[in-house]
């Protein structure tokens, strides 16, 4: 994966991956009335939850190529689309 579709992904996968989560508690929403749980509510946390899950399973587990050695490159803490080589250790 190149650091353009790295940015593209964390970008739009929490949005898309919040949306889905929003989308199954609009579903279920009769029978979280039932349980006394209020349906809007559990979509903002539940929304907020899975976005943040998402970026930070995008952040931390999907790789980008590394453009020195081919390696396996994580984003760096802190610093915005900037990575790390586990390999040779540059930054890029």
């Amino acid at each position: 994966m190149t650091s353009s579709q790295h940015f593209a992904l964390s970008f739009f996968g929490p949005v898309f991956m919040g949306g889905f989560c929003c989308g199954f508690i609009h579903l279920i929403g009769s029978w979280l009335e039932r349980h006394h749980l209020p349906p809007l509510v559990m979509m903002l946390v539940g929304g907020v939850g899975v976005a943040m899950a998402t970026r930070w399973f995008v952040r931390n587990c999907i790789s980008v190529a590394c453009p020195f050695c081919g390696g396996k490159s994580y984003e760096i803490p802190d610093r915005g689309n900037r990575f790390m080589c586990r390999v040779c250790g540059k930054d890029h």
